[in-house]
């Protein structure tokens, strides 16, 4: 394992309580939940507690991994379990992503702005760290200043076996449905796109619109 700093862990029965918001000053955050799970978008200048980018109803947004060894396929969520009280509700389980299959054991480290989740699973062959941060450098306020979230995942083969492992995250471009008027399932997309940019140190993917 990595010697990211950990100041304080936390177990499995205070996870769903954890939210560790990422981003620089000013700039809104996205917050990291105990599981592993990304919650509290509030990145569109308006405070916006309990808000996820929404495909449809019951998701957001997050990242999986797949493991392949000979004909063994394994694919989780990159979370840890949900609590049982997550489940309940009026019309069921308002937690979203709660269907996916997930990791059965989870912990987290906190040393803000460092947190740490790790992830580990009998039924999976291997165990999974994610490491998150956002640049913080005490009396540099531009350099705190960033726009910036980073996630880390570390993969750590438990088997003898060589794997194929993957990993992917899925995020919709959301701008004009950000909750600015605090409506479900509104509809104010319009024009949107994704686009692939890529330069000599980086690539990824430009979220904008055209018709907002």
């Amino acid at each position: 394992m990595s010697n990211w700093p950990v100041l304080r862990k936390f177990d499995s029965e205070h996870l769903s309580r954890i939210s560790m918001p990422l981003g620089g000053i000013g700039t809104g955050s996205v917050s990291l939940g105990g599981r592993g799970d990304l919650r509290d978008w509030e990145i569109m200048n308006i405070p916006s507690k309990g808000f996820a980018p929404k495909f449809a109803r019951g998701s957001a947004p997050f990242f999986a991994i797949r493991t392949k060894s000979g004909s063994d396929i394994q694919a989780r969520a990159l979370e840890g379990p949900l609590e049982d009280h997550e489940y309940e509700g009026s019309s069921g389980s308002p937690t979203p992503n709660h269907g996916l299959p997930r990791f059965r054991n989870c912990s987290f480290g906190a040393a803000y702005p460092f947190g740490q989740v790790q992830l580990s699973d009998p039924d999976m062959p291997v165990k999974v760290e994610l490491e998150a941060f956002n640049p913080l450098i005490p009396g540099d306020v531009a350099r705190s200043s960033y726009p910036v979230a980073i996630l880390r995942y570390t993969v750590h083969n438990k088997t003898s076996k060589a794997l194929d492992v993957s990993i992917c995250g899925t995020v919709p471009n959301f701008i004009g449905n950000d909750r600015r008027k605090f409506k479900e399932g509104e509809i104010g997309a319009c024009k949107n796109r994704n686009r692939k940019k890529k330069t000599k140190h980086v690539q990824g993917i430009t979220m904008d619109s055209q018709g907002v």
